[in-house]
């Protein structure tokens, strides 16, 4: 796991929500209350930014589909089996930091290919 820097803690508004491009993913993040929260910008149905959606009651909604997602457990609103992945956070220096698994190695179509001929069924990673 790795900790970046995002932004400085008093740059964000309580109640409003932010998209940061963090190592090549896109991160919702916000601040309720005095804790802030990290989950993944793109609804898990079309791909929409949450981020451009509206916060009401710790959930925001998706501005394609009005779909909710809990800020705090990623989890969509009357359906916890769909979720956002969230991320930890902390504050180090006032900056914001979101804490995200080390990024999974992409194969190329070739080595997929290759591992779908030789029997191997799992070829998605």
């Amino acid at each position: 796991m790795n900790w970046h820097r995002v932004l400085q803690i008093d740059k964000i508004a309580k109640g409003r929500g932010y998209r940061f491009d963090v190592d090549g993913r896109y991160i919702f993040v916000t601040r309720l209350a005095d804790k802030t929260h990290a989950i993944s910008d793109l609804c898990p149905h079309k791909g929409a930014s949450l981020s451009e959606g509206f916060i009401k009651n710790g959930y925001v909604t998706c501005p394609a589909h009005f779909w909710r997602f809990d800020v705090v457990d990623g989890a969509k609103q009357g359906d916890a089996r769909t979720r956002v992945p969230t991320y930890p956070t902390r504050i180090v220096e006032s900056w914001l930091e979101v804490e995200l698994p080390p990024r999974a190695v992409e194969r190329s179509l070739r080595e997929i290919l290759l591992a779908h001929a030789r029997g191997k069924m799992d070829t998605t990673g």
